[in-house]
């Protein structure tokens, strides 16, 4: 017996703003761990971590400065002993990763929509 389902597969482009969605929470998540670091430790992470709360009340994840505040997040966070706050340093860490690779894909996607609008264009 054989069984169809009735279902598409759906890939990144029908799912762009599901993507989006992630990365933001992603962001909230990396920084409400970021915010119960002991003090010591959440010290070299307050300017970016003040960045990534303003990329999330403006919405806009899909920026560069979005990524520069999260990769310099990350590489503060790469230097911080981990004995600090078990468990949460990997966690904000894991977030924000999660957050860019989000991000970029969005504008991958995006910019390959374009590219592909354009060389449909080209040809009409």
């Amino acid at each position: 017996m054989v069984h169809f389902f009735d279902q598409k597969m759906h890939g990144d482009f029908e799912r762009m703003e599901d993507i989006l969605a992630d990365a933001s929470r992603h962001t909230r998540a990396a920084c409400e761990e970021i915010s119960q670091l002991p003090y010591e430790a959440c010290k070299p992470l307050q300017r970016w971590s003040g960045d990534l709360d303003k990329h999330l009340e403006q919405n806009s994840l899909l920026t560069e400065d979005f990524r520069h505040a999260t990769r310099s997040a990350l590489r503060e966070m790469a230097k911080l002993e981990p004995e600090l706050a078990p468990g949460l340093i990997d966690d904000a860490m894991r977030f924000l990763r999660d957050a860019l690779e989000a991000s970029y894909r969005v504008c991958d996607l995006l910019a390959a929509e374009q590219a592909i609008a354009k060389h449909r264009g080209n040809r009409n």
